[in-house]
């Protein structure tokens, strides 16, 4: 079928037909296009997105992304991708290139236990109350809809997500299943592909759109790691993308969210966790690609006794834009969260960091902290950090900072005199400023990754 060459309500009914969604799905995306339409675009004057300007980004003259049927074997995988695999030490893992799920690997003794992963659209068809009962609910739903929306400006972009998302991922961990050795999840975009929907031209991208529902059951524990990767250089395109994460009573998750995207990707990500009585969030959100990011990760604290934490890296170069929002939403009382979120900036390029810590007047007993440090390599480099608390509860400890500095020049030529270059003995410093969060990142290989990473973009 041959789909409308514009984002139109014709071509959110398209897609869900093309995908052979169920009823209840293609109302919700209609809904979700409602709010799209009434809403406009995020400017500098919405306050949450004051220091980020997307005006310039073309959501409306890319091409939608859509499924072409391809699978690849594991030999004809991209080749970052047959990389990262040799170096990740995974149990099980997927991929996809552009919006196909074209691989994917689960140990029988994981399977055989009822762990599930497979693709959003798969368990639509096998696994359909989970998917019914979970999905958009923790991106919550009035978020994108009714009178709360019209007054939120920043649901704009997850609204349009909710509409045309073309592809996805399930995992479910059942109730009392344990693994600790990590499930991957590679995203390659290429930016061209065929197999799409739009205006698209050779100027232009692909408007990518997904997302990710992890639900853990009653004491259930795992690991879960989801890399966005793509060539070096892309047309102007854009990624958008949810994750939802539920986790019943006492269900433990190491959550984590890494993008290297490259030159030309406008990525837009908005995570919400939904955390029962007991259950624990280790989260860690690392950006170090894309032309402009902006990604939204929040806790919702809902039962007691539950246990957020929240780390974050980034490093951006040349003239990358990179915002983070995060949110401790603390409903149930003695609760623990606690957000740590560094990162550095060299020549021309801004980071941002706004994040809020919000306790309801049951919250009694919070311990709830916020941390951002940001650390210039250039005397161009920008970096804004705004951290709030909105407390309701008298019970409580909450306590939050930020920091903005340069490197210290005194430092970095005792490095120098010592007879390292200078790409060197800044990769010293910037490894020494994030190590912090770093050190709290239990999964070996991952961790070498990321200092891999950041080694790289210093010597660029």
């Amino acid at each position: 079928m041959e789909l409308t060459s514009t984002l139109s309500r014709d071509l959110v009914l398209q897609v869900s037909s093309t995908l052979n969604e169920p009823d209840w799905l293609r109302a919700k995306r209609l809904l979700a296009w409602e709010t799209f339409t009434k809403l406009p675009y995020p400017t500098p004057r919405t306050e949450e997105w004051k220091y980020t300007d997307i005006t310039e980004v073309p959501f409306e003259e890319l091409a939608l992304e859509l499924p072409v049927g391809q699978s690849l074997t594991r030999e004809a995988l991209p080749a970052e991708v047959k990389l990262r695999l040799e170096q990740a030490q995974l149990s099980g893992f997927a991929v996809f290139v552009g919006a196909d799920l074209v691989y994917a690997e689960l140990p029988e003794e994981l399977s055989k236990q009822g762990v599930v992963l497979t693709s959003l659209h798969e368990a639509l068809r096998t696994h359909p109350e989970q998917v019914e009962a979970n999905l958009f609910k923790a991106v919550n739903w009035n978020d994108l809809v009714g009178a709360q929306a019209s007054r939120r400006e920043n649901s704009k972009i997850p609204a349009l997500n909710a509409a045309l998302f073309t592809h996805g991922v399930f995992l479910y961990i059942p109730k009392n299943v344990e693994f600790s050795k990590p499930i991957g999840v590679f995203k390659y975009l290429e930016g061209q592909v065929s197999g799409v929907a739009g205006r698209g031209s050779d100027a232009l991208g692909k408007l990518s759109s997904s997302r990710t529902l992890i639900v853990g059951d009653v004491n259930s524990q795992g690991v879960y790691i989801e890399e966005y990767i793509s060539p070096a250089k892309v047309p102007a395109s854009v990624n958008t993308s949810s994750t939802e994460l539920i986790l019943a009573q006492g269900a433990k998750l190491r959550h984590a969210h890494i993008q290297t995207l490259g030159e030309g990707f406008y990525h837009f990500h908005r995570q919400r966790a939904h955390l029962d009585r007991d259950a624990a969030l280790n989260d860690l959100v690392v950006d170090m690609g894309g032309s402009i990011v902006r990604a939204e990760v929040q806790s919702e604290m809902l039962g007691a006794g539950s246990y957020s934490e929240m780390l974050g890296l980034y490093f951006t170069s040349g003239t990358q834009h990179v915002d983070h929002y995060t949110l401790q939403h603390h409903v149930a009382d003695h609760a623990y969260s606690d957000v740590l979120y560094k990162g550095a900036a060299k020549d021309g390029s801004r980071t941002v960091y706004a994040g809020l810590i919000k306790l309801e007047p049951g919250a009694q007993k919070t311990d709830a902290y916020q941390t951002n440090r940001n650390l210039l390599l250039s005397p161009e480099a920008r970096s804004d950090s705004v951290p709030q608390l909105e407390i309701a509860a008298n019970d409580v400890k909450c306590s939050h900072g930020s920091s903005t500095a340069p490197v210290d020049p005194m430092e970095l030529f005792y490095l120098m005199s010592r007879g390292l270059p200078q790409h060197v003995g800044q990769q010293i410093l910037v490894k020494a400023h994030l190590t912090d969060v770093l050190t709290r990142i239990p999964i070996e290989p991952l961790r070498e990754h990321i200092e891999h990473i950041i080694e790289e973009k210093v010597r660029l």
